[in-house]
């Protein structure tokens, strides 16, 4: 009998029986503690010891928690020998879980006998992409996707496994624990032959390996990479087609479809677009691969349009197809994948349904108008200073300027070749600057819509850009985990604050333009003196990723919103926490803040799909504004504080009248 010590209880942890997996690096058991297994390493090293305690300081948030799932077998505790030294963890077991092969395999399935449609599959890939969401908001990279680690119980209800082997930042002093492992068909082509334990991956790695897992689930079991080589000589090995970019839905016609191959067509159309970004355009820029939360979004809507077969019980489509594929590949090889029963009235097709959203007319009323233009995310609103005009910037690269009052759409501006993360207005209200998701900040001039100059220097997506106060100075943040400023005259760049450990999600001038505030996923604000680029102070209280910061009207309060489904006023004099709103509040991450022009008001938008406003002095929510169906990433006040503007995942704008 093998007895260790739980470090956070100090109880004896007994190991039982015999262990029940065994790899190179450790062994599992099961333990008298009802729900936990425990990990025990061969060789436990003093680096690993410390990501152990890293990660179990700072867990990530359960997405999954109202329905009583573990999503992830999280560390919950060292475990210690009897001379007191770490050699393992105590974590959660995670029960009645297939791995995803078996789910996702036509013949796995077979053999284990499970009953499984295509819809169950959609929900696995949906249910998969908010757990890695909720993985990256909280500043992990997963690394080492795949089938092996992912195991699904019967409500498509997926769990990741093997935790340790993410790649984990410690958010006190940024040193970085790289995940030391990759898997062949999953790595994405940049990493293909580097070594592991000298790079430091960011979330665009993981959206490669997510999109061979969403394919695989979705398309019978087939990798990508997979089908028939059309060109000289032997197929080259998969680490090579992924190399060269080769898949079956490709720009060349080097790997063919054959008999078997599933159609990318049988998909809705966003989330075949998806997998074109992935796959296409994500081999020439990586940051083109869509996020985990453009996945979920194109998934939701693809589960949305499904319907059942009116012949095959087991048959489910996407209306946007038209026809039963799953029937007709049936026909057509000999082989249903999704047996089912054939139905005595085949005639009739039962089509599944949505329950639409009920908006109340207490809310209603405060609508005034939604411009629905943008084709993609609305990541990013705000208005000219004189409150005439609003611009937007979205997911579809293309930034917009709108007649606040007709609604019409004025112009809209392109040039950048990804996402516009973040629009800005320089005081004089002339001149927009944008901020891209192609490393960029573009300038433009508003009444002719023409590109002043283009700002280059970010070696990572441009999350937020603002201007100082005088209009001189330009500052923005970026994935690449630093500030830089500008100079908006000559283009030139003027200092870099580097920091933070983490992507820089926020930026906003003090209202007398001598301090710059910084909100980052390593969960911290950072206050700037902009002349001497010192560090004035660090912010900590959150608990995951600081999504918006912005400073109230009159300077003294800085607001932030966080991954942690909080927002906290600071004193910025102080640096000390002055209140956090209570609830009701959030039940998911704050996504965007913003105060009103006379400081009584803060108004926030969240991944629950709603706007709240509240009485800063107070801290009480005084109104929920519902009505987007998706994430509200952006608010902005206009500078009257009558109407306040929200731009949404689900790619609209509305204008709401503020009481």
């Amino acid at each position: 009998m093998t007895v260790f010590t739980c470090a956070i209880t100090g109880k004896s942890i007994t190991l039982l029986g015999e262990e029940i997996a065994n790899s190179g690096e450790a062994k599992i058991w099961r333990t008298n503690q009802n729900g936990y297994l425990a990990k025990i390493y061969h060789s436990p090293t003093p680096e690993r010891v410390q990501k152990l305690a890293v990660m179990i300081a700072n867990p990530p948030t359960e997405p999954n928690s109202h329905l009583h799932h573990v999503s992830f077998a999280w560390p919950k505790s060292a475990l210690k020998n009897a001379q007191g030294d770490c050699v393992g963890f105590l974590m959660p077991e995670i029960k009645d879980g297939k791995e995803l092969i078996d789910v996702y395999n036509p013949q796995r399935r077979k053999q284990l006998k499970l009953e499984i449609d295509w819809r169950f599959l959609h929900t696995t890939a949906l249910n998969i992409v908010s757990i890695i969401e909720a993985l990256h908001a909280a500043g992990y990279v997963l690394g080492d996707i795949k089938p092996q680690n992912i195991l699904v119980n019967n409500r498509a209800l997926p769990s990741i496994i093997d935790t340790d082997s993410f790649q984990v930042i410690n958010p006190k002093n940024g040193k970085v624990y790289n995940c030391l492992v990759g898997s062949e068909g999953y790595t994405p082509p940049e990493l293909i032959g580097k070594d592991f334990a000298s790079i430091e991956q960011t979330e665009v790695h993981d959206r490669f390996r997510l999109g061979v897992i969403i394919y695989q689930l979705l398309f019978g079991g087939n990798n990508p990479f997979q089908g028939k080589w059309t060109g000289a000589g032997e197929i080259p090995d998969i680490n090579e087609l992924i190399c060269q970019g080769l898949w079956v839905n490709g720009s060349t016609n080097l790997i063919a479809a054959v008999a078997r191959t599933i159609p990318l067509e049988i998909v809705h159309p966003e989330v075949q677009q998806c997998f074109l970004r992935c796959f296409n355009d994500g081999h020439k820029n990586p940051n083109f691969r869509p996020t985990a939360r453009k996945w979920l979004e194109a998934l939701k809507v693809g589960n949305d349009r499904l319907t059942i077969c009116g012949r095959v019980d087991n048959h489910y489509y996407s209306r946007t197809y038209g026809k039963c594929y799953w029937c007709d590949r049936s026909t057509n090889l000999g082989v249903d994948i999704f047996p089912g029963v054939v139905k005595a009235n085949s005639s009739v097709v039962e089509e599944s349904t949505s329950q639409p959203q009920v908006i109340s007319n207490k809310f209603i009323e405060n609508l005034l108008q939604t411009l629905p233009a943008h084709s993609d995310s609305v990541w990013s609103v705000a208005y000219s200073p004189d409150g005439q005009t609003l611009a937007s910037g979205s997911d579809d690269n293309t930034i917009k300027l709108w007649n606040v009052k007709t609604g019409n759409l004025l112009q809209t501006l392109t040039g950048h070749s990804n996402s516009v993360l973040s629009v800005a207005y320089s005081p004089d209200g002339q001149t927009l600057a944008s901020g891209s998701g192609d490393n960029t900040i573009k300038l433009w001039g508003v009444k002719t819509g023409n590109l002043l100059q283009t700002l280059t220097g970010h070696s990572y997506s441009v999350w937020s850009v603002t201007y100082s106060p005088d209009g001189q100075t330009l500052a923005s943040g970026s994935i690449d985990k630093t500030i830089k400023l500008w100079s908006v005259k000559t283009g030139n760049l003027l200092q870099t604050l580097p920091g933070h450990s983490s992507w820089v999600r926020s930026v906003v001038y003090s209202p007398d333009g001598q301090t710059l505030a910084s909100g980052s996923s390593d969960k911290t604000i950072k206050l700037w003196s902009v002349k001497t680029g010192n560090l004035l102070q660090t912010l900590t209280g959150h608990s995951s990723p600081v999504c918006p910061v912005t400073y109230s009207p009159d300077g003294q309060t800085l607001a932030s919103g966080s991954g942690d489904k909080t927002i906290k006023l600071w004193g910025v004099k102080t640096g000390n926490l002055l209140q956090t709103l209570p609830l009701p509040g959030y039940s998911n991450s704050v996504y965007s803040v913003a105060y009103s022009p006379d400081g009584q008001t803060l108004a926030s938008g969240s991944s629950d799909n709603t706007i709240k406003l509240w009485d800063v002095k107070t801290g009480n929510l005084l109104q929920t504004l519902t009505g987007h169906s998706d994430t509200v990433i952006s608010v902005a006040y206009s500078p009257d504080g009558q109407t306040l503007a929200s731009g949404s995942g689900d790619d609209t704008i509305k204008i709401w009248r503020l009481k």
